[in-house]
């Protein structure tokens, strides 16, 4: 009995307790420079002053195996930050062991700090900072972001557009198995269509103009854009080759098992084919105002 109630409490005796709230920077961790830290209080009285909303700072060694999400809430909730029934407090949390963070909103400040801006800040603003080892900076910059952006002033550095990832950016690896992959499931379709006839091969020569047109330029960049051209071209004069010309009907009269095999539709006497499958996707909620990072 008394085993059973040791490890019913034992999750409550290795939770970490909230530190006392010493001020607005609590800088357990000493990831912060006293020079830094003295801004930060400056910066954050000001701002409380000005707007009645208070944003405090704790860095700690390690979470200790809590989740952080769950630290962080319990640490917000346990300083009461922010004004009774304006709920306008914000915690900027990071544990140094574990390379997370997180900033924890208020009820009040979710709607001028929303989650996107939240993860904006540490993944553009505080996580550059924090791999090139300046925490003082990282820390005082997100700071600087998080008044800014309550305070309605663009903050967050703009990205640059998205592009497309190029084919130099592909290993060189991954392309030569690309390829091979693309050549044995290309190829058998393309075989297919070449020796089908009627209408089953026109359709496959148009089915498989995109698939020529995006995988070998995915791949190779400009020098694999040459096969849809050499497809688009090349596939009518085969077909023409092969049936209408002596040398290409005594190829397909020398190599029946290719004729057969397009006359099966590409199926194995097993009677076995290719088979569709189905992704369904379900739904899931999420709460709590604030996002997380690491670095």
């Amino acid at each position: 009995m008394v085993a059973a109630v040791a490890l019913a409490a034992l999750p409550c005796l290795l939770a970490r307790d909230v530190p006392y709230l010493s001020g607005r920077i609590n800088d357990t961790a000493g990831m912060i420079p006293a020079e830094a830290r003295d801004r930060l209080e400056g910066k954050l009285a000001a701002f409380e002053k000005e707007t009645g909303a208070q944003v405090a700072v704790l860095t700690i060694d390690t979470l200790g195996g809590e989740v952080l999400e769950d630290y962080s809430l319990k640490v917000a909730q346990t300083w009461k930050l922010g004004r009774k029934g304006v709920d306008d407090g914000v915690l900027l949390l990071i544990a140094k062991g574990d390379r997370k963070m997180r900033i924890e909103v208020g009820y009040g400040m979710e709607g001028k700090l929303t989650d996107a801006q939240c993860r904006r800040i540490l993944d553009d603003v505080v996580r550059p900072e924090f791999r090139n080892g300046d925490f003082g900076r990282g820390v005082e910059a997100g700071v600087d972001a998080i008044i800014g952006t309550i305070q309605g002033k663009d903050m967050i550095p703009s990205r640059a557009p998205a592009g497309g990832t190029r084919a130099s950016d592909v290993p060189l690896g991954a392309r030569l198995i690309g390829s091979v992959v693309f050549t044995i499931v290309i190829g058998v379709f393309s075989l297919l269509a070449l020796l089908s006839k009627g209408c089953q091969s026109w359709f496959l020569y148009v089915f498989l103009m995109p698939f020529y047109a995006a995988f070998p330029l995915a791949l190779w960049g400009a020098l694999g854009a040459v096969l849809i051209p050499i497809w688009l071209v090349g596939f009518p004069i085969a077909k023409y080759w092969l049936r209408k010309t002596p040398a290409g009907k005594s190829f397909l009269k020398t190599h029946p098992g290719l004729v057969a095999f397009a006359a099966s539709g590409g199926h194995s006497g097993s009677g076995h084919g290719w088979g569709s499958g189905g992704f369904s996707g379900g739904g899931g909620s999420f709460g709590g105002g604030g996002a997380s990072g690491g670095w």
